[in-house]
């Protein structure tokens, strides 16, 4: 089965490549899997559909088994002038690190990238590590008298990823041991615990193997222990709950970085290191109720979004779109701040409508560009129109909203330098209607209108004079312009209903002759 997904990305790849849009570069980049794990394959689903350009996918083990050395395959795909390349998980971090010198290296699904060293401008991605903050804020959720926190780590590698709690317990009012364990001790060093711990986090360590796990997990339920960990996986094997990053979000987040040092608008040194900025939570509810643990309505509630968030990308990868975008949706109008929902609705409205969403957005981000604010406000409402939760479009239609009503205030003070106030007074009152909230707008307006309304019995002395003359063209202009100054003025407003029905009556008049003649 891993061997047929294999050949399906590669196919894909090779799809992509022949048909791109958007391509920027001359030559596809290339995406080195470590290997064909479930949780690297969502992260290359994400990576993907946000990519804007041509990619080639390679994995780890076929590149040693069609390559003479590791080396050499490196070596020719830099002097072939990659752009650069983007490797998911360790294996194909660190050779692709290591190898290449100047092709900038973006990584994906790392644990603690810091053991990879950070050192090399070329060097920079996505890490994969939620902090240990969530797994307390959790607990106090939970229970709030959840006080003894334990961790074991075998290896100095996880030193630092162990010793996190360290620093955060107090803040969340526990107390957090990480405790430097053997193979050989690991069970007596549990059975210690039995009577002290509250809760036992499970950090990503080698000392933890299926009889391990089958141990701790028992040892857990059976001392009342929540038993918290970083692997989805193990919570239907038995643990109380999991929290991690949504991996094809991080995908997303890789693909991102990926075009911006493509376009030349950042690099590795500027962008170093991101971490989740979304997370999972999983639950195992028949284990919970088995250690004695009382799971909150809130808590449970967090565990069916991440379901069926699970169920959306499920469906988006099946093409069933319309489904995808309803379980999209209904995430986001319970949690509008959920960055992985928005991501996905976006991408599912691209694939319904085809392109469409990002060439307006495109064309949107063009015209702001080139200060065409009104043109480019319709356009992110076009977008919105079709994607109510763009936030890219939300923000450019902001942003534009702001820009188009300083433009017009400008305009406002050019007439006003030109001595034609009436003029100014219009875009002012434009500016207010695209912005009402803009104050150097409201003071302009106010003080012109001071410095007219001494002129308003002389405009209204003009303006009869034009309405007993019959000019009423003229005279429904000055009583415009009277009303522009104050929208209060009774005889403007009064001359100007009784021009307006004179005038009419003329053009009734001229209509009935011409149809006599």
């Amino acid at each position: 089965m891993k061997g047929i997904f294999k050949a399906f990305v590669l196919l894909i790849s090779i799809q992509f490549i022949q048909s791109s849009v958007y391509s920027k570069s001359s030559s596809p980049i290339e995406i080195i899997l470590s290997s064909d794990n479930s949780i690297y394959e969502q992260a290359l689903y994400g990576i993907q559909s946000s990519l804007d350009t041509e990619f080639k996918i390679s994995y780890y083990d076929i590149i040693i088994s069609e390559n003479s050395s590791i080396e050499s395959y490196f070596q020719n795909l830099e002097s072939s002038g990659v752009p650069l390349v983007i490797a998911i998980g360790p294996q194909a971090a660190k050779v692709a690190k290591d190898n290449l010198n100047k092709t900038p290296v973006i990584f994906s699904m790392i644990s603690n990238p810091k053991s990879l060293g950070l050192n090399q401008k070329n060097f920079c991605g996505v890490g994969m590590d939620i902090s240990i903050s969530e797994f307390f804020l959790t607990l106090n959720q939970i229970d709030t008298r959840i006080r003894k926190v334990y961790a074991f780590y075998s290896s100095d590698e996880i030193n630092y990823q162990a010793g996190e709690g360290n620093f955060r317990d107090i803040e969340y009012n526990l107390l957090y041991s990480a405790v430097h364990i053997s193979e050989e001790n690991f069970e007596t060093g549990l059975n210690n615990l039995k009577t002290d711990a509250d809760a036992f986090y499970m950090i990503s360590d080698p000392i933890y193997n299926s009889s391990r796990f089958e141990f701790l997990s028992e040892f857990a339920k059976k001392n009342n222990i929540i038993l918290m960990t970083t692997f989805p996986a193990l919570v239907k094997a038995g643990a109380t709950f999991a929290i991690s990053p949504e991996y094809s979000k991080l995908g997303v987040e890789t693909g991102n970085m990926a075009n911006r040092v493509l376009s030349g608008k950042s690099n590795c040194s500027k962008e170093r290191v991101l971490l989740p900025t979304q997370s999972a939570f999983y639950i195992n509810e028949e284990y919970a109720k088995a250690s004695g643990i009382n799971i909150p309505d809130q808590i449970l509630e967090r565990a069916k979004q991440t379901k069926l968030f699970s169920a959306g990308i499920t469906l988006l990868n099946e093409n069933k779109l319309t489904s995808a975008r309803t379980i999209f949706e209904a995430i986001l109008k319970k949690d509008p701040n959920n960055t992985s929902a928005q991501t996905y609705l976006a991408l599912t409205i691209e694939k319904i409508t085809g392109t469409k969403t990002k060439e307006l957005l495109k064309l949107a981000n063009s015209l702001y560009a080139n200060n065409q604010f009104l043109q480019a406000k319709n356009e992110y409402s076009k977008i919105l129109q079709i994607n109510p939760n763009n936030e890219l479009a939300k923000f450019g239609l902001k942003e534009t909203t702001i820009a188009l009503s300083e433009q017009e205030r400008l305009r406002g003070n050019a007439y006003e330098k030109s001595d034609k106030n009436f003029e100014a007074i219009k875009e002012y009152l434009s500016s207010l209607r695209t912005l009402p909230s803009n104050t150097k707008t409201q003071s302009e307006l106010a003080n012109l209108r001071k410095s007219e309304s001494s002129k308003i019995e002389s405009y209204l002395k003009q303006g009869i004079n034009y309405y007993n003359e019959r000019l009423y063209d003229n005279s429904i202009q000055m009583f415009e312009n009277i009303l522009l100054i104050n929208p209060e003025e009774k005889s403007a407003k009064e001359y100007l209903r009784l021009s307006y029905k004179k005038k009419e009556a003329i053009e009734i008049l001229k209509e009935k002759l011409r149809n006599k003649n």
